[in-house]
């Protein structure tokens, strides 16, 4: 008699431990930031000297001129467009890095 109640003691003592319930832990809402890029800059077209029409040294300077401010213009807005993107995307890739190593941890 007294190996039968052993085993149903041992039942019932498992019985009364408390459940364990799995809940996930949620991502701080600053580590979801991944953003868009963004649209393109529209760019302005290259100058194009119409050397036909330059008669002296001080006009082919002064296309030249224009020709080197169009260009700088063209490189300053894709210059600033990709800083702008890179920017983006290092708070993107930073975020996914964290959010690996964080649920390395939970393991």
């Amino acid at each position: 008699m007294r190996l039968m109640i052993l085993p149903v003691l041992a039942l019932l003592a498992a019985c009364g431990e408390p459940k364990r319930i799995v809940e996930s832990i949620p991502t701080p809402p600053e580590r979801l930031i991944c953003e868009n890029a963004g649209t393109r800059p529209s760019i302005p077209p290259e100058h194009r000297i119409d050397w036909t029409k330059v008669r002296t040294v001080a006009e082919a300077r002064a296309e030249h001129d224009k020709f080197v401010a169009v260009l700088r213009t063209r490189e300053g807005l894709i210059a600033g467009y990709i800083l702008e993107t890179e920017g983006k995307l290092f708070v993107c890739a930073s975020n996914a890095q964290w959010r690996r190593d964080f649920e390395k941890g939970l393991r």
